[in-house]
């Protein structure tokens, strides 16, 4: 897939994904946890997730949990910096990384990388914002907490509600984290 084309690649951790992410081949690709660590825990094959990056081709967008929420897939956005391709950090919570997750691979096949990148960065921010903020609802088996919104919705509210970072050139939601940069508070 060109960076023109409509349609953005995105990679992410497939234990992240879960089994509510849309599978849209060219665009989803999943990152398999592999390796069994000292704990016995699946970790990240580094080898795979250079193969899966590679696979997504030029201006796909890397979706991560912070290094310290998930040590076993701590790998993949240092690798996805190395070669050079936009990381969106997502909550450190499973589930609402999850749901961030699924959220953004919807918009994924519709978008083209910029304005995927913009709505991706506020997504992420909507787990942390207060809940009067939008109206909630349960999500997925742990009933995680998230906007009562349908992703259209959601799309065209992450698109106005996108805000430059004071300190990198990322931004995101005016109230949440900056996705990129870690950020804490409104950007200036």
């Amino acid at each position: 897939m060109t960076p023109d084309a409509t349609g953005c690649p995105i990679v992410v951790d497939e234990a992240v994904a879960g089994p509510r992410m849309p599978d849209e081949p060219g665009v989803i690709h999943r990152v398999p946890r592999a390796m069994a660590g000292r704990r016995g825990g699946a970790r990240l094959d580094p080898d795979t997730a250079i193969e899966v990056i590679t696979a997504a081709g030029g201006g796909a967008i890397v979706l991560a949990r912070p290094v310290w929420a998930d040590p076993a897939m701590s790998p993949l956005p240092a690798l996805a910096v190395a070669m050079g391709h936009e990381v969106v950090w997502l909550p450190q919570e499973a589930p609402a990384a999850s749901w961030a997750t699924c959220l953004i691979a919807s918009w994924a096949p519709a978008l083209r990388h910029d304005d995927l990148l913009r709505r991706a960065q506020v997504a992420v921010g909507l787990a942390s914002l207060p809940p009067p903020a939008l109206p909630r609802r349960p999500w997925g088996v742990d009933g995680t907490d998230v906007p009562a919104l349908s992703a259209d919705a959601l799309g065209r509210w992450c698109e106005c509600a996108w805000t430059p970072c004071g300190w990198c050139p990322a931004g995101g939601a005016a109230s949440a984290r900056c996705p990129s940069c870690g950020h804490a508070g409104p950007c200036p």
